[in-house]
């Protein structure tokens, strides 16, 4: 008897034609690590169009559906077009009776894959990896404690989105926001810098600047993701005076203001 199998990889016979037509989704962790906020897992939600990513960190999957509305809102917004599919694995993450519900409710459709064929979910698994596996770099190359892996994977994130892939001739960002991003201000994970304290928040003898590493870059606001090195705190900066080492092993100094060129 001959045998018919369905295909084991629908990234290859379903093609989406615009932004938000299809959204793949996977849950990465638990991470051995919590980070100081006391996540340990983060989710996913890649646009099959554009490749784009958006990462949300959680302390439990049960956060799976809050984050999805809040990606939906937000890339809906951002773009004018609504979410036509969602693709996920079998995870009672994803199919629980509310999140079945909202789907419902909204008109998506959810592609669910076949228990033992992850590849079925493939492109958010690779994804995944490849967040991982950048953070992970990003961590040990600065000597980062692994605490702050979810920065590390944000930043990770912040860059891919940034970068032309093999599918898509334009960035990422470029297709989802139709504009060009600006990477002047890209900067080396970890990167010791002196950020501004403003006059505001400091008496006349106190120093006028905080000793920081540079940690990624804060959505929607024109400032720097920063670790200070002395309080344990990330703070959003507008002016940084960073330290990255050139190939020779030189220190190049550079004072950057946030306002002299949008972070997207």
């Amino acid at each position: 008897m001959r045998e018919d199998n369905f295909s084991r990889n629908p990234e290859k016979t379903v093609k989406s034609a615009g932004v938000l037509d299809l959204i793949h989704s996977d849950v990465m962790g638990p991470m051995q690590t919590k980070t100081p906020g006391g996540c340990t897992y983060a989710v996913t939600f890649i646009d099959d169009f554009s490749r784009h990513v958006t990462v949300y960190f959680m302390k439990k999957k049960a956060e799976v559906l809050e984050k999805f509305k809040m990606f939906k809102a937000d890339m809906e917004n951002a773009t004018g077009r609504k979410i036509k599919r969602l693709r996920s694995d079998n995870g009672g993450e994803y199919t629980g009776r509310l999140f079945k519900e909202y789907l419902s409710k909204q008109g998506i459709r959810h592609e669910k894959t076949v228990p033992y064929t992850p590849q079925q979910n493939g492109l958010a698994e690779r994804m995944n990896r490849s967040l991982v596996e950048m953070a992970r770099c990003m961590l040990y190359h600065e000597g980062i404690n692994k605490k702050w892996w979810a920065e590390a994977v944000n930043t990770s994130a912040w860059i891919i989105n940034r970068i032309p892939n093999t599918v898509t001739v334009k960035t990422p960002y470029e297709i989802v926001y139709q504009k060009k991003p600006q990477l002047k201000n890209l900067k080396v994970f970890g990167a010791l810098g002196y950020g501004h304290i403003p006059d505001e928040k400091r008496r006349k003898l106190d120093a006028k600047a905080f000793k920081c590493r540079f940690m990624g870059y804060e959505d929607g606001v024109k400032g720097y993701r920063v670790l200070d090195v002395e309080t344990g705190q990330v703070k959003i900066v507008r002016t940084v005076k960073f330290m990255e080492t050139t190939s020779t092993g030189d220190f190049m100094t550079e004072v950057e203001d946030a306002d002299a060129h949008d972070l997207q």
